[in-house]
């Protein structure tokens, strides 16, 4: 068991998990000491590898979920994370979907529930590139960024990685924050 401290890294208050019961796996969130958020596990099916915060700012609020679904499983999973994002934008408009969703983004069938849920859900995928490319295929099957359409957004992207870290670009988003008229800031959160 790995904890906390061993994975702590300097500027970030809280790192918030979700360990997988068997060997290996997981997600977490770091957050910055200067971000105010709660966390949210009453929009977290169980059976679903996804954490949720409400990230809060002094305008508006908005959720963002951090969320990973692998390769093997089945429909049930897809019906979880539904029921999960509708519970979100019964609380609010303002939703950002991080993770791993083992779709492949620049080639999705037309006949694949994601596009049935991003519908539904008011979201859309902000990142256009290919995030993972090896020498015979380029995908996006590692780390979209979903947004509901009343985010405003200042930048998003790619960023090239270590391959001795990881076989994919890493992504990140921008947000465009206002606390009022005079004075706006911007806050990246990266994946």
């Amino acid at each position: 068991n790995v904890t906390n401290e061993q994975i702590n890294i300097e500027g970030f208050s809280q790192i918030i998990r979700k360990d997988r019961n068997c060997y290996g796996g997981g997600i977490a969130i770091y957050l910055s000491n200067s971000i105010q958020a709660r966390r949210r596990i009453d929009l977290e099916p169980v059976n679903v590898e996804c954490i949720w915060m409400e990230i809060e700012n002094p305008t508006s609020n908005f959720f963002l979920c951090y969320v990973y679904r692998p390769p093997t499983t089945d429909t049930t999973f897809w019906k979880n994370f539904s029921w999960s994002l509708e519970k979100s934008n019964e609380l609010s408009d303002r939703i950002i979907i991080l993770g791993d969703l083992n779709v492949d983004f620049l080639n999705i069938p037309p006949s694949h529930i994601i596009h049935d849920i991003l519908q539904h859900n008011n979201l859309t995928n902000t990142i256009h590139e290919p995030t993972r490319i090896t020498h015979s295929t380029q995908t996006l099957i590692d780390h979209p960024i979903l947004t509901s359409h009343d985010l405003t957004i200042a930048e998003t992207g790619t960023l090239q990685t270590d391959a001795r870290l990881s076989d994919h670009k890493a992504t990140y988003i921008s947000l465009k924050v206002d606390y009022d008229t005079r004075h706006a800031y911007k806050r990246k959160i990266w994946q």
